[in-house]
């Protein structure tokens, strides 16, 4: 009797299929290997274009992370990152360094205009040029005659139509009304830094750090701060990458 019940038993394990546990790794995204810490293009503050735009160095710099940055392309050579929790393609992160990343930002223009991503944009928003904006309601009853409305581009002053509409035989014309946009900034100092309580602008393209010309006087968010020996007082260099050029810095 045992042999017969071993044989079933064998037979059943057999024909039986077999069950699995299907598991999931998440891997992390690598570290970046190539940086731009020593690239023109970067240290001169350059835009960079990537998948059909340009974008533009704005805001702090911030570090690599690995849980939410993923790869999404090059830029000569030097790999860029995006951040998943944030819209696609609103913003690259280009390394400069260690794990410092650049963000570089596209401008919210033409299609985008009048809209904002998951940041704040760094640049104000532009009012898509074809709005109209009239008066008293436009056909908001049935029966009430559309009223006149000048349409002018966003910044400029040119006429581009006008439109009036006759009902019942009659035609009224009323007053233009306008469309303006957000007023341009009135100046623009380029990249800042606030050190020793005064803000400092950008003052030329980085040069080699050498320590017979510089001394050490602080450091801006960890990155060392020097003045020239024989400079002016009014003049500060601050560490692009570690161990890297200094680019020079004016009180404002």
């Amino acid at each position: 009797m045992r042999p017969v019940v071993l044989s079933l038993c064998l037979i059943v394990a057999t024909l039986l299929p077999k069950i699995g546990t299907a598991q999931v790794a998440y891997r992390p995204t690598p570290a970046p290997q190539v940086t731009a810490g020593n690239a023109i293009w970067q240290i001169n503050g350059e835009p960079i274009f990537f998948a059909g735009s340009f974008y533009y160095p704005t805001g702090p710099t911030v570090f690599f992370d690995d849980q939410l940055m993923a790869r999404v392309g090059e830029y000569l050579t030097v790999p860029l990152y995006a951040d998943t929790s944030q819209e696609a393609l609103s913003r690259v992160f280009v390394p400069i360094g260690g794990a410092v990343m650049k963000p570089y930002e596209r401008r919210r223009a033409g299609a985008l205009s009048g809209t904002v991503g998951s940041t704040t944009p760094s640049w104000p928003v532009q009012v898509a040029s074809n709005a109209l904006q009239t008066s008293g309601g436009v056909g908001n009853q049935i029966g009430e005659p559309l009223m006149v409305a000048e349409v002018r581009g966003v910044g400029t002053s040119g006429l581009a139509g006008t439109m009036q509409s006759v009902v019942s035989g009659l035609s009224r014309t009323t007053e233009p009304t306008t469309v303006q946009s957000v007023p341009r900034p009135t100046t623009n100092t380029g990249i800042t830094v606030v050190f020793e309580g005064a803000r400092w602008v950008s003052a030329g393209i980085a040069v080699a750090f050498s320590p017979d010309r510089f001394s050490p006087i602080g450091d801006y968010h960890g990155f060392p701060v020097y003045r020239e020996k024989q400079g002016s007082a009014d003049t500060i260099y601050v560490t692009v990458v570690a161990d890297g050029p200094v680019a020079p810095y004016k009180r404002y």
